[in-house]
C-alpha cells in the first residue's frame, strides 16, 4: 500500500508542477486565437447562412442523379472539390500517424518473434 501512496503522491506532485505552465500556455493560445479571430473578421454563421447552405445542399443532392448537373459544374469547381478532398485525406493521414504514434505501419510483432514465446 505504501508504494501506491508514493506513486500517487509523485503523480500529484508532477501534476501540480505542470498545472502552472499548462494553464499559462492555454491562456496564451486563447489570446492568439482571439487575435486571429478578430483580425480575420471571423464570425459564426448566422441562421440565414446555415439555412441557405442547407437548402443548396438539399437541392444539389436531389439533382445529383441528372447528367446536366455534372455538366454545369465548372473546372474551377471541380478543382476546388479536389483540393477539399485532398485536404480531408491529409487530415485523415495525420490522424492515422498520431493514432499509430509512427509514420509508417503499426508496431506489430512479427510471426517469427511470436513463435519464440511458445
Amino acid at each position: 500500500m505504501n508504494a501506491v501512496t508514493k506513486t500517487l503522491s509523485a503523480a500529484t506532485s508532477t501534476a501540480t508542477k505542470l498545472s502552472g505552465p499548462i494553464l499559462y500556455n492555454a491562456k496564451i493560445a486563447g489570446q492568439i486565437a482571439k487575435q486571429v479571430y478578430i483580425r480575420e473578421g471571423m464570425a459564426p454563421p448566422s441562421g440565414a447562412q446555415i439555412e441557405s447552405a442547407k437548402q443548396a445542399t438539399i437541392k444539389f443532392v436531389k439533382s445529383a442523379g441528372s447528367a446536366n448537373t455534372w455538366k454545369n459544374i465548372s473546372k474551377d469547381q471541380y478543382l476546388k472539390a479536389g483540393l477539399v478532398a485532398a485536404e480531408a485525406y491529409t487530415f485523415f493521414l495525420f490522424g492515422e500517424i498520431i493514432g499509430r504514434r509512427n509514420f509508417v505501419g503499426y508496431d506489430v510483432e512479427s510471426a517469427d518473434s511470436h513463435a519464440e514465446h511458445h
